[in-house]
């Protein structure tokens, strides 16, 4: 096909060759002929173990946090108890 044919056929042409290559594959056959799965399964391992570990960093944070949280409340009650039993009682003069 030369270029004034493929020029007249774009977009509709029914040999869509990519042209970066030298010889393209023409069937789905000869494309997957050199395909190696575990590309796949690495890429999806190497996504897995992020979104696995800010997961778990997402939740030792909010962990901590709450601990932090409920330390903090049982020292405010504590503080709490402590100062309603220090507190002056109102002297009332005659």
């Amino acid at each position: 096909m030369t270029a004034q044919q493929l020029r007249d056929c774009l977009p509709s042409c029914s040999e869509k060759r990519d042209f970066m290559d030298h010889d393209p594959p023409r069937k789905d056959e000869d494309f997957y002929v050199n395909y190696d799965p575990m590309v796949g399964v690495g890429t999806a391992a190497v996504l897995l173990t992020f979104f696995f570990l800010i997961t778990i960093r997402s939740f030792v944070r909010w962990a901590v946090m709450k601990v932090r949280f409920i330390r903090f409340e049982k020292k405010r009650r504590k503080n709490e108890i402590q100062l309603q039993g220090l507190q002056p009682v109102a002297v009332v003069e005659v």
